[in-house]
């Protein structure tokens, strides 16, 4: 079914993978609020859930000799000394994971992005680093292999991003999309795959795949910035500066919002939306909602289960 109608949607400050979740926990002392117990209230990171790609960066996770039941999908697994099942939140060791910063000086986390099969980590010294499955280069680090510990995600100095930074990023299932610090969108992974090429989930528009971030050069082409990026599992959703929706990737259950099925190799804008005051976008597998500035929520794409709210 595919629909363009009104729902609410509101989630903070949690991202959760097919098989693994991490949030960030605010730590302060019982004792009343006061300005100088908020200035003193530090950011711990906890993660759990599957591990057997390196998505959550403990060191050690299960002790000998103990077992771990985990099911999903189409079959159950019994783990015995693979450290891959954390069934509690378990505090990530900063320094141990990641180092120190640049200067020497302790880091802590400030944004943290999990994927189906991956994560991302960006430091307050700027540094991201990305972990976990990496079978169509969706990590960016110029191979598909997979990444077991927490990498620093480095590109060439040709690349612009070398020299702007990262702002966010979001990870998919086979692709994954960076906005860095001047509003310009990077995409790498997999493009898609029918027989005349890609499908357009990068928005690059040659069809091609790559395992590095690659500049999204139409939106530069066209004057436009990146404040918010979302994936789905085959298609990418843009919200530009000016509030604009911009879509592409597959366009099989009206997922682009453009009354169409047909695939779209560029990221192209969803008209409805044109005159809307859109404030944030979210991704689903096969759907996306947008939000208003006046708490209105637009939804389309697939609703076979009602996730997109709309019954009709």
């Amino acid at each position: 079914m595919n629909v363009v109608a009104i729902t609410t949607l509101r989630l903070h400050r949690l991202r959760v993978g097919s098989s693994c979740a991490t949030y960030l926990s605010t730590i302060t002392s019982s004792s009343p609020p006061s300005s100088s117990l908020r200035k003193r209230r530090h950011y711990t990171a906890y993660a759990w859930g599957t591990s057997n790609k390196g998505t959550i960066p403990l060191p050690e996770i299960i002790e000998e000799g103990s077992k771990a039941g985990a099911g999903g999908g189409s079959g159950a697994t019994d783990l015995l000394n693979r450290g891959t099942v954390i069934d509690n939140p378990r505090e990530i060791d900063v320094e141990k994971a990641f180092g120190s910063g640049t200067d020497g000086s302790p880091v802590t986390i400030t944004h943290m992005e999990c994927g189906p099969t991956g994560t991302a980590t960006i430091l307050s010294d700027g540094r991201c680093f990305t972990y976990g499955s990496n079978k169509n280069g969706e990590l960016g680090h110029g191979n598909k292999k997979d990444i077991l510990v927490p990498t620093q995600l480095t590109v060439p100095e040709s690349c612009p991003l070398s020299e702007t930074g990262i702002s966010s990023i979001k990870l998919g299932n086979n692709f994954s999309a960076i906005i860095d610090k001047n509003g310009d969108l990077y995409t790498f992974g997999f493009d898609g795959s029918t027989f005349s090429g890609g499908m357009g989930y990068l928005g690059h528009g040659d069809g091609k795949s790559y395992t590095s971030p690659k500049l999204v050069e139409s939106l530069v082409e066209d004057g436009c910035h990146a404040s918010q990026v979302a994936v789905g599992e085959s298609h990418m959703t843009v919200l530009t500066t000016e509030g604009e929706v911009l879509t592409s990737g597959a366009g099989s259950y009206g997922r682009l919002g453009n009354l169409e099925t047909t695939d779209q190799l560029y990221l192209e804008p969803v008209d409805m939306l044109v005159a809307e005051d859109i404030v944030h976008i979210s991704c689903g597998s096969s759907f996306t909602l947008a939000l208003t500035k006046d708490g209105i929520v637009y939804g389309w794409g697939q609703n076979n289960k009602g996730q997109v709210c709309i019954h009709i």
